[in-house]
């Protein structure tokens, strides 16, 4: 057990670290959009692990409100890029710094 949530841990820093460099080194919103999704996936993966781990089921209801909270990230994220691509013709980040208001 305890060689399987080694590499569980490390499964899920390597997901985050992928998705925080996805962030960081994209202009694109709907990559840096998918990064922040990647680096959650690594959040959810370390807490299954440790809930596995602890044999605790406050770990399985943190995750289902994390799922939920990630459904409606994504729906707002997914709308401001629209938004963004009607208004600028593009997704690149530095198109929005003209954005006023």
């Amino acid at each position: 057990m305890n060689g399987s949530f080694a590499t569980a841990w490390y499964f899920a820093a390597l997901l985050f670290f992928i998705g925080l460099y996805c962030m960081a080194a994209s202009r694109n919103l709907l990559r840096q959009l998918i990064g922040l999704e990647v680096m959650s996936k690594g959040t959810l993966l370390a807490l299954i692990a440790s809930g596995a781990m602890s044999n605790l089921s406050l770990a399985q209801a943190v995750i289902i409100t994390m799922i939920v909270i990630e459904v409606v990230v994504v729906a707002a994220g997914l709308t401001l890029l629209v938004k963004a691509y009607r208004t600028n013709g593009g997704v690149d980040v530095w198109k929005l710094s003209s954005l006023k208001g």
